[in-house]
């Protein structure tokens, strides 16, 4: 996943402890289909648009040594339009070494290259309510290692670089990041945990522009029942920013705060998480976005599945002085005919409010087919 908050996995909510293993390399085809309304958020569009895309994904995970595993991820895709949009390629690539020393020591080295519509990313972005058709290439670098003195103790640390680079947008700009970030953790049981950390981020846009924010927090985490947990952190931020030919603005510190709870029996998982964090964004650099998203799965039966999730961006227009904001609903269901085969059908709903108050709706309906090598 690409670094685009400023906080990251150091300061997650999430006490995790990335073990590596050896995955089996498979690679997937897929055939999509859709139709709808306005599916850029535009503001002259009001007919109907179809299309299709069709796609190659594989992942692998090859062991190199006893201490050592490599992990490949990619993806490729051809989207075209029936009007006005033309066609698309997008797609990303991955790859991480993880390297456990010993049971106390562990590191793990990522790359990353992304080129997506910001409106379909893996990782939301508020860019999609600034611009929404200009296609964005993220690249990320990213170095972390987890320290266990003992049972109970883990200190965690990473340096991270980021690139976002919209194409041809007359709105967002290429902005750079770097960020270095320190946790310290403390099992207090065998389901609760407490810790704190800090994470420092500098940007430069390619307008010149720079950006740097500072972030400490305290953060905690529990399974309170056997099938609900919740994990929150709570602390001080600071964004400051620097324009050519304009005072420095030096804002004061301000609320950062996270909170998640998940409840997970058999066949179903439910997420709420909320967040108020700095994040590194294409238009005007680090800017204090609120976050809240919903995920719902379920399991109908042996071969069905049935998926859900809601997602709320805001962050402050600095031109305007109103929110720029981006709502996204998705739906899938998903049906597996056979061991290669699977049936998914969908329908997606966005909005968004950018520059202005004016507020752009969009619509979807999909249906396709997923072919797997080797077969599950």
């Amino acid at each position: 996943m690409l670094l685009l908050a400023v906080a990251p996995s150091t300061l997650g909510l999430a006490s995790t402890d990335a073990a590596a293993q050896e995955q089996p390399p498979y690679i997937e085809f897929d055939m999509t289909g859709f139709t709808g309304r306005n599916p850029f958020l535009t503001t002259d569009d009001r007919k109907m648009t179809s299309g299709g895309e069709v796609s190659a994904q594989g992942s692998a995970g090859i062991r190199i040594d006893p201490k050592t595993t490599l992990d490949l991820d990619g993806k490729l895709a051809y989207r075209r339009y029936s009007r006005r949009y033309g066609d698309f390629v997008t797609g990303y690539a991955r790859t991480a070494i993880d390297y456990r020393g010993s049971e106390r020591f562990s590191a793990r080295t990522e790359g990353g290259f992304e080129r997506l519509l910001p409106l379909e990313g893996g990782t939301g972005s508020i860019d999609a309510a600034i611009d929404p058709v200009s296609l964005q290439e993220r690249y990320e670098l990213k170095q972390s290692m987890r320290w266990r003195p003992d049972q109970y103790m883990t200190v965690s640390g990473e340096a991270a670089w980021s690139r976002l680079s919209p194409q041809g947008s007359l709105l967002l700009r290429r902005t750079d990041a770097t960020s270095f970030g320190l946790g310290l953790e403390r099992r207090l049981s065998g389901t609760s945990w407490v810790g704190l950390g800090g994470m420092a981020t500098f940007s430069k846009s390619a307008d010149r522009s720079e950006s740097d924010s500072a972030i400490f927090v305290l953060k905690a985490g529990s399974r309170i029942a056997p099938n609900l947990s919740i994990q929150a952190e709570t602390g001080v931020s600071k964004i400051t920013r620097r324009e050519p030919g304009r005072p420095n603005e030096n804002n004061p510190f301000q609320l950062t705060t996270a909170l998640s709870v998940c409840y997970d029996p058999r066949r179903l998982r439910v997420c709420i998480e909320g967040r108020i964090s700095p994040v590194v964004t294409s238009f005007g650099g680090i800017q204090r976005e609120k976050v809240l998203t919903t995920t719902f799965d379920f399991q109908t039966s042996d071969r069905g599945r049935l998926s859900a999730s809601g997602e709320y961006r805001s962050v402050p227009s600095p031109t305007f002085g109103s929110d720029a904001k981006i709502v996204r609903l998705s739906t899938t269901y998903e049906h597996r005919l056979d061991d290669r085969f699977r049936l998914h059908i969908g329908a997606d709903y966005d909005r968004r409010t950018g520059m202005t108050t004016q507020t752009q709706k969009s619509w979807t309906i999909r249906a396709g087919v997923t072919f797997r090598i080797p077969s599950r």
